[in-house]
């Protein structure tokens, strides 16, 4: 399967995937390596549990720097740019002799392939292929557990720095790709707006650590970007883009469907600790997000047969089992089952909202619909493993 860019070139399809899934692969194994790390750290396990949630909030600051990236420089510096933090931030997790400088390097790791994430998904172009990518990282994603288990034998480390694993398709990305700019649309980058909603997002992720001070920073930001979008139509947060129905009912259910996905992902190992052993752990969720996963993909190719409604009913109710398996269940199988269930519905629920959020935006700012969205979904990943660790408390 190939994709033709604007320069004619070819992008072959495996390379997206290889580029966007090496990031959930990484995010994944963490969930089995936190009781190691923690260790070696001398830390507590809810402490230890902040890789995950600093991983989740470098994902959400990369998502709107690419962006900004994106509209003002070429498509080869975007993935160059996101390459180098994931150099960076995997020679940090490395040499980290503590746990603040581990969780820069998370940080700086989860931000650059969160960039990379954006790239192919902005490569992608259609329904088929924005689905392959996203079930692909659901997929691919799923070994991370049974990856961190393995890999832990030799050091938590080398589990932690899998974000490396998209260097080859970087390589081959950066051959393809546009040398021209991106987009055609001579907007400016709005800093401005970009910090902002880099601001809020943050706050938005210390809910869960500091509450109150957390809130008011998020209701702050939120005023003055609101004021922002007011007086700048085309900044960063686009006016049309916030005024479409289906942009804002879909970023809101990807975010939900996204933070439901990662705080069972981390909550359930947690569970399941009490009845089995780490590698039996792993292989269970290996199975259940595998399982998840792949009828995720065989899932997306019938949506265009579904009516909408139906469509939006399948996933919904994945969600809620997802949610209510780990409370009312008893049988630690259950537990496992959940996240395959969450996974279906989160990445299944964001290939089939992008494509309809790309969609209903109009034309000139459709890159900026799809990259907000993106966004929205990417936050999930840092809510869910800031609410696991509350919960884990």
């Amino acid at each position: 399967m190939i994709e033709r860019d604007s320069s004619g070139r070819r992008i072959p399809a495996l390379w997206l995937v290889l580029l966007a899934t090496p990031t959930s692969l990484s995010a994944n194994t963490t969930t089995t390596v936190v009781p190691e790390l923690a260790r070696s750290l001398n830390v507590s396990t809810a402490h230890a549990t902040w890789a995950a949630t600093a991983f989740g909030w470098g994902a959400v600051i990369g998502t709107p720097l690419t962006a900004a990236l994106l509209r003002t420089r070429t498509m080869r510096v975007a993935v160059l740019v996101n390459a180098a933090l994931v150099l960076l931030g995997t020679l940090l997790v490395v040499l980290a002799p503590g746990l603040s400088v581990l969780l820069c390097g998370r940080a700086c790791q989860a931000a650059g392939g969160s960039g990379l994430v954006t790239v192919a998904i902005t490569l992608a172009h259609t329904p088929r292929r924005t689905g392959l990518v996203t079930a692909a990282i659901g997929f691919i994603g799923a070994f991370g557990p049974l990856a961190g288990s393995a890999l832990a034998a030799l050091s938590w480390r080398v589990a932690l720095s899998l974000s490396l694993l998209a260097l080859p398709a970087v390589i081959a990305v950066v051959r393809d790709v546009p040398a021209q700019r991106a987009s055609k649309d001579a907007r400016g980058a709005d800093g401005v707006g970009v910090a902002l909603v880099a601001a809020m997002v943050t706050a938005l992720v210390l809910i869960a650590a500091a509450p109150v001070p957390a809130l008011l920073c998020a209701a702050v930001t939120l005023l003055l970007l609101g004021a922002h979008v007011r007086r700048h139509r085309d900044g960063f947060v686009p006016q049309p883009v916030l005024r479409t129905r289906a942009f804002r009912r879909s970023s809101a259910l990807a975010c939900a469907l996204s933070t439901t996905y990662f705080t069972v992902l981390y909550t359930v190992p947690h569970r399941l600790a009490e009845y089995w052993t780490a590698e039996v752990i792993g292989g269970a969720i290996l199975l259940a997000l595998a399982t998840g996963s792949a009828a995720s993909l065989l899932f997306a190719t019938w949506t265009s047969r579904l009516a909408p409604a139906a469509v939006h009913t399948a996933f919904t109710a994945a969600g809620a089992a997802a949610v209510l398996l780990p409370l009312t269940a008893s049988c630690p199988a259950a537990f496992a089952a959940a996240t395959g269930f969450a996974v279906f519905a989160s990445t299944g629920g964001m290939a089939w909202h992008a494509v309809r959020v790309a969609r209903a935006a109009p034309d000139r700012y459709r890159s900026d619909a799809v990259a907000l969205f993106t966004l929205c979904y990417q936050l999930g990943g840092a809510f869910g493993p800031a609410l696991a660790a509350a919960l884990i408390t």
